[in-house]
């Protein structure tokens, strides 16, 4: 007899091992070569869920699994082999799982093998979100270093975010920098009536750290270190009681963004674009497998709306206009949606589904989840509101609403360029090959006509955008580019600057090779980070999670 608790060890070292089996079902009268083919396929199906369980894996990529039993995954032992392959729906992100066991026929070498094959569905469920690894994600963050200024500073900065400049720090002439706290891994140079907060009262100091030295105007360079008022470096320290610049500043390594990982096992993104649509979605790629930034910029915020879903998340249209008191909804197909209760969003409004399902006319309840009934005209689009896609992006231009969810990779550039008052909802990290601009305004958090800052919640919602190119609709040298009076809550990541115009407000974190001012960035405070969206630079990747196998068959 072979046991099939053994069988997984040995197959699968090193990996997390889960054993699931059916041995309950099991007839008592089976021959014992049977029972022995039945053990190895079981043993398949284990090695199977430990491929897709294995954290560095994909469970939402199709080709973690082989697809067929000519090219079937497989594990030799004394008397027999298993095998396993799988074939993933991705709109529906449920695997079949085949698994096989061939066992050696004891009646001698002349005789067939036993086989025993079993089949098994295995839903995944997307991960959104993870743990912060990196604290880096709680700073302006300015990674240039080599340079005798790495991070200039050429207009005020204020406001209650804290900074962090791994090189040198420079304030040009009569700029004022009042963040909550400044860290500066090299030197700081002060020129003429510029300074570092303020001297008017412990409030008005400023938290800082530098690692080298510090000098104002043409003065000579000390080591900054206890009381630098002298130097216009008006300073406390932790306690906030205690005059004096800390001459240790903390080491913060710099984040990494994996583009050629997240440019395969983006969702969606160029290996995988969407399962369920409506209108012009956005293009992901235009030259796969090639990730060279073939993709011409993208609008994510233009005159009409878009739904990109890969997996569970169907969509359909009004048949007709509905008033704010109707209670029965026409579609035009109810294909995709579920089989039992459920809701649906049409514009800022959720409904509950209570009746009529799997036909086109439904029953709702109007008003769902604490949002408000209101008229909406014919054709408009209907979503699946709690379906679980794997991931999203999409775009309500009558409520000018984005949706993001997952990590998202457009092999190019992208912008938001309708210069209104724009909000997003979800957790998602979108990666581009080429540049980002922004002209108006991109807030998961908005009181009557603008952002609000002080409601914002990154860890339950947050996008970041991950920028790799250099120059085109952005100035040279930039990755990122923010214009006159945008505001933005989330997280900005360039490989090259991120800049910023004038008067620009922003909530959340910021990293690039530097940070470029015109007039007066405000710098909002936001909570401390401990949550992030799955893909941020410099986290444990992570992507989906398999669910226990289910609906047995063979």
């Amino acid at each position: 007899m072979i046991a099939v608790g053994t069988l997984g060890v040995l197959t699968i070292a090193g990996t997390t091992m889960m054993v699931y089996t059916t041995s309950n079902t099991r007839v008592s009268s089976r021959s014992k070569s049977d029972e022995n083919s039945f053990s190895l396929s079981e043993a398949a199906l284990n090695n199977a869920m430990a491929v897709l369980s294995n954290p560095t894996n994909n469970a939402l990529d199709p080709d973690t699994l082989t697809s067929s039993e000519a090219s079937a995954s497989s594990a030799h032992y004394e008397d027999g082999t298993a095998e396993w392959w799988g074939v993933l729906d991705r709109s529906a992100a449920v695997w079949t799982i085949t698994a096989l066991g061939i066992y050696k026929n004891p009646a001698g070498p002349g005789a067939a093998d036993v086989r025993r094959k079993l089949t098994a569905k295995v839903p995944v469920t997307p991960t959104y979100q993870q743990p912060l690894n990196n604290p880096v994600w709680n700073y302006l963050y300015a990674g240039h270093t080599g340079s005798t200024c790495d991070q200039s500073l050429l207009n005020n900065i204020s406001g209650s975010s804290r900074m962090y400049v791994a090189g040198n720090l420079c304030l040009s002439p009569n700029v004022a920098l009042a963040q909550s706290a400044v860290i500066v891994g090299g030197n700081l140079d002060v020129q003429n009536n510029a300074a570092v907060g303020a001297n008017t009262d412990m409030s008005t100091r400023v938290e800082t750290y530098v690692g080298g030295n510090c000098r104002y105007g043409v003065g000579s360079w000390v080591a900054c270190t206890g009381n630098q008022d002298a130097n216009h470096v008006y300073s406390k320290l932790a306690d906030g009681a205690t005059i004096g610049v800390n001459h240790t500043a903390p080491v913060i390594a710099p984040p990494t963004a994996d583009y050629a990982k997240w440019y395969e096992n983006a969702i969606p993104g160029p290996s995988q674009s969407c399962t369920t649509s409506s209108g012009t979605s956005p293009t992901f790629d235009g030259n796969y497998p090639s990730r060279d930034n073939s993709v011409s910029t993208v609008d994510l915020t233009p005159a009409s709306s878009y739904i990109c879903r890969v997996g569970p998340g169907a969509s359909t249209s009004l048949s007709s206009a509905l008033t704010a008191s109707q209670t029965s909804v026409t579609v035009a197909s109810a294909t995709g949606f579920p089989t039992s209760q459920f809701h649906i969003r049409i514009d800022d409004e959720v409904m509950t589904v209570t009746a009529g399902i799997g036909t086109s006319t439904w029953t709702v309840t109007r008003g769902a989840n604490g949002t408000t009934a209101a008229s909406h005209a014919a054709s408009q689009t209907v979503i699946w509101d709690d379906a679980t896609p794997s991931g999203e992006l999409s775009w309500n231009a009558t409520t000018k609403t984005l949706t993001v969810k997952g990590t998202m990779f457009i092999d190019g550039s992208a912008k938001v360029s309708n210069n209104g008052l724009n909000t997003y909802n979800g957790q998602g990290t979108l990666y581009l090959s080429g540049t980002f601009r922004q002209t108006g305004s991109l807030c998961a958090s908005v009181s009557g006509s603008a952002c609000s800052f002080s409601t914002w919640n990154p860890n339950t919602e947050m996008l970041t955008i991950v920028a790799n190119g250099n120059g085109g609709q952005v100035n040279p040298g930039d990755s990122i580019q923010l214009d006159n009076g945008d505001y933005f809550q989330g997280g900005l990541y360039g490989t090259n600057a991120v800049e910023f115009g004038n008067n620009v407000n922003i909530g959340g974190p910021v990293v690039g090779s530097q940070i470029l001012l015109s007039n007066n960035l405000t710098t909002n405070n936001f909570p401390t980070i401990t949550t992030v969206p799955s893909g941020m630079p410099s986290n444990k990747d992570v992507f989906a999670q398999p669910n226990p196998p289910q609906m047995f068959a063979g």
